[in-house]
């Protein structure tokens, strides 16, 4: 798929709101002038993603709000526009509706989870900040509500609920990073330049480093709160912030709570489920690492490592290996490994990353790559790879790791004991995990 071509796709069309949303902007529409409050229309336009983005869209498409760099509130949005102008837009608001086969009801479903997601993104970050003294908050707020969109229309668009993670899927899918196809879609629609500020890429601020763990957080609930990898996030927030980690916990907690409470759809009460279906206790806090800043190199290995451990006690895979790409000498080499031999010459080899090599294509962008038994051997051979001719002739499976837009290095794991193949499950888990560190370490 182009994704310059899906994009104008998506531009030439005006997306539906969900069902309950729907019902409330007619209800609100109803009314005699005098009693339409904006500040209300602004509370019901940001408690879904698709109102937000149909205002957006008009918005967006004025000359002055292409040349600010700033993003105006929405009760600023709906005033510039006007009641009249307001009226008519929103009384032509539409709603999803169940279509099998266009629009099958488990892919609605799974759109409100991922909105769901979003509206706790946007919570978590208005609290995060506030933690911080910060009073402006909804430039931050509006760009989580947006950050899912792309996928949740691309969700649509496959009409297919995703085995792995959505947003890695998408990348795949365009061959391109989602933070960059996430800047690409702000200025196709267009939405108001201002969120390219706040979402683009840019100088590393602390409000960037909390929006972007909110939004991870938010995204990464339902795969396990409970699990280490997804509890550095909130740890990371909570060295930024200045707080705790029960403090920052309770966040999470406070705004899966609201948006499961004030839902649009049934996916608006997944998150909250998902936290509280926890293992052990509850609550459990989470043990603080002194991760300093969110781009930091320690928090970085911390990520690594607990993903090792990850990968050996929940996966149960037998060797693990994360080489570093080592920009000096243009290799990866062995950083963390369980399950080599003393002796394993794999230990002290330098990777190469030369045109055409194996390594070399799955390090050029963020990827995955899965092997079955016997596709080793064929792998080597083709690419002379020395790497795959030591490892043997069992499955395997390997994904980059990049921090950003920089490449950190390449996990690879097998089951070179038993032979067992890494079933589809597994892989889709090492996946999710493998994409949660590159998320963690931005």
């Amino acid at each position: 798929m182009e994704l310059a071509n899906w994009l104008s796709s998506l531009s030439e069309n005006r997306w539906p709101v969900l069902s309950d949303t729907a019902t409330e902007v007619r209800r609100m529409m109803l009314r005699n002038a005098d009693d339409i409050v904006f500040s209300e229309l602004a509370n019901l336009t940001l408690s879904d993603p698709f109102l937000l983005l149909d205002l957006l869209r008009l918005v967006g498409a004025s000359s002055a709000v292409q040349r600010s760099e700033s993003n105006p509130t929405v009760e600023q949005m709906l005033m510039m526009l006007g009641l009249e102008a307001v009226k008519r837009r929103y009384a032509n608001v539409q709603a999803f509706t169940v279509s099998r086969g266009k629009l099958d009801p488990e892919v609605l479903d799974a759109l409100g989870g991922w909105l769901g997601k979003s509206r706790v993104a946007a919570f978590l970050i208005k609290d995060w900040l506030a933690m911080i003294g910060e009073t402006r908050v909804e430039d931050c707020f509006l760009a989580a509500l947006v950050y899912n969109l792309p996928a949740c229309l691309y969700l649509i668009y496959r009409n297919r609920v995703p085995h792995g993670p959505l947003l890695q899927e998408v990348s795949d899918v365009f061959g391109l990073d989602y933070p960059k196809l996430l800047e690409q879609f702000i200025q196709r629609m267009p939405l108001p330049s201002g969120l390219l500020a706040t979402l683009g890429s840019g100088p590393v601020s602390r409000r960037r480093q909390l929006l972007k763990l909110a939004i991870a957080t938010a995204n990464g609930i339902d795969q396990g709160c409970w699990r280490s990898q997804w509890s550095i996030g909130v740890e990371a927030a909570a060295r930024l912030i200045g707080c705790s980690v029960e403090v920052a916990l309770k966040s999470v907690q406070d705004a899966v709570l609201h948006v499961a409470r004030h839902p649009r759809a049934p996916g608006y009460t997944y998150p909250a489920r998902a936290y509280i279906w926890r293992e052990g206790p509850f609550p459990q806090v989470a043990v603080q690492h002194p991760v300093a800043t969110l781009s930091g190199e320690e928090q970085l290995e911390l990520a690594l490592r607990e993903s090792i451990r990850h990968f050996a006690n929940d996966l149960k895979l037998e060797r693990i290996f994360f080489m570093r790409y080592e920009q000096a000498s243009h290799t990866l080499r062995l950083r963390y490994q369980i399950g080599l031999d003393d002796g394993d010459p794999i230990r002290k080899l330098a990777v190469t990353l030369e045109p055409g090599s194996f390594f070399n294509l799955l390090a050029s962008k963020a990827q995955s790559f899965h092997a079955p038994a016997g596709a080793r051997p064929q792998l080597a051979h083709r690419y002379g790879d020395e790497f795959l001719s030591l490892l043997g002739n069992g499955a395997f499976a390997a994904m980059s790791v990049f921090t950003g837009h920089k490449l950190a290095g390449v996990f690879v794991v097998d089951n070179y004991r038993s032979n067992k193949p890494i079933d589809d499950d597994t892989y889709q888990r090492f996946k999710e995990t493998v994409a949660r560190v590159s998320q963690i370490a931005l």
